[in-house]
């Protein structure tokens, strides 16, 4: 040590440079530890800008994931696409009613998503080249009718970058639809019915009234039989008309508990010779609980004599006919609860309805056979009506036709 003194005393510019390196030195250390600072300073504010960033990922993970919910959870289904109509996003109702699984619909166009799997159907084509996403189109897609919306995606520039297609099922709302319109017009045809029937029952009356008088007055049997013949085309034309105000008229019957199983083999054994003359093999699948419902027994067993009568008409030959019911509740099998429905099925294997038909067949007056007023269908509505019920019919896909009925249960059995 005492030589470096030395060699500073005897060297004042190598002393000179020590100081200006110690001077660096300590401005370097300043300049060092300033950097720490601002270093400790910019990685706070990382830190703090990172958990603003999660906080703002985890909010949107948060959207995206309520919002995918609200998708998933519509009635409706969904179908997103890209420009070329090709399936990006789906959700789970659009898989029901396409019959695709989204994994297999990505990258499918739209058009195939919800195209008829029966070609033959016009209405199971869809366009979305050619859809104007204003107004709903309307296709029958695997036994439904569904109602089709469709607008375009875009940016904040107006920019289109796809297009979200909305799918409504309306298959029940048409139902509905048809039947008010049904209830309406068999309302206003009834009121008519009945205005032309008391009409012409007076006239009808004095007719019989005056044929039978002539029979013990007639000498000859030629005539005697001529006044006869009168008297059964009376008797007939009364029957019609019987029937057509049974129709017209506001029927407010007396109901009670009834048993649906009771009143069908009561109609089944009272049926039973002219099935078996027919050659028709019956078949019948009784619902394991016993449904019971509020209602008029002798009406019900209209109801069913009238569809049975009706199927074997269908079955001029031979044929099955295959009566089934069923209990559509959220108990188990042993609890029936209130609010819970009992369907009935008549399915033959007959000619089956003409598509042209199927919508009228319910329609007062309405027959393809040529003898008969056309009213047995339209009194099987009326009855139906009158008890909360609904019917409807349709064709089998092996030929023939199945008449659903649906009463509401009041009961447990």
């Amino acid at each position: 040590m005492g030589d470096i003194l030395g060699i500073e005393k005897k060297n004042p510019f190598l002393q000179q440079s020590f100081e200006s390196f110690d001077r660096a030195t300590t401005r370097l250390q300043k300049a060092f530890a300033d950097l720490e600072e601002k270093f400790e300073a910019i990685n706070k504010e990382l830190d703090s800008k990172n958990i603003e960033l999660q906080e703002a990922l985890a909010e949107k993970e948060e959207i995206s994931s309520y919002l995918q919910n609200i998708i998933e959870s519509l009635t409706t289904g969904v179908i997103v696409a890209d420009l070329k109509g090709k399936a990006t996003i789906m959700n789970r109702c659009a898989e029901t009613f396409t019959g695709f699984l989204r994994e297999d619909a990505v990258g499918v166009n739209v058009n195939l998503l919800l195209e008829n799997r029966f070609p033959s159907d016009p209405e199971g084509r869809f366009d979305l080249k050619h859809f104007d996403g204003g107004v709903g189109e309307k296709i029958r897609l695997k036994e439904r009718r569904l109602e089709i919306f469709a607008s375009a995606v875009k940016t904040e520039n107006d920019e289109e970058i796809g297009m979200v297609v909305v799918v409504r099922n309306i298959t029940k709302i048409e139902k509905l639809e048809e039947r008010v319109k049904r209830t309406e017009k068999l309302a206003a045809m009834g009121e008519t019915a009945a205005n032309i029937a008391h009409e012409i029952r007076n006239p009808l009356g004095s007719i019989g009234l005056f044929a039978s008088l002539l029979i013990k007055e007639l000498k000859e049997k030629k005539n005697r039989d001529r006044a006869s013949h009168i008297i059964r085309a009376v008797n007939d034309m009364d029957n019609k008309i019987s029937n057509l105000l049974m129709f017209a008229r506001d029927q407010e019957p007396s109901m009670k508990d009834v048993s649906i199983h009771n009143v069908l083999k009561e109609i089944i054994a009272f049926s039973e010779q002219i099935i078996k003359k027919e050659n028709i093999l019956l078949m019948v699948n009784y619902e394991h609980a016993d449904p019971i419902i509020a209602g008029n027994a002798e009406m019900l067993k209209q109801i069913f004599l009238n569809l049975m009568l009706n199927a074997m008409q269908a079955m001029p030959e031979e044929g099955n006919l295959y009566i089934e019911t069923r209990v559509s509740c959220a108990g188990n099998e042993e609890d029936i609860p209130r609010g819970s429905n009992v369907g009935i099925r008549f399915m033959d294997t007959g000619c089956g309805i003409p598509d042209e038909n199927i919508q009228k067949i319910f329609d007062p007056f309405f027959t393809t056979k040529g003898m008969g007023a056309g009213l047995g269908l339209a009194i099987v509505h009326n009855i139906v009506d009158i008890h909360g019920g609904s019917i409807d019919v349709e064709n089998n896909k092996g030929g023939g036709a199945t008449f659903n009925i649906t009463f509401p249960l009041m009961m447990n059995s």
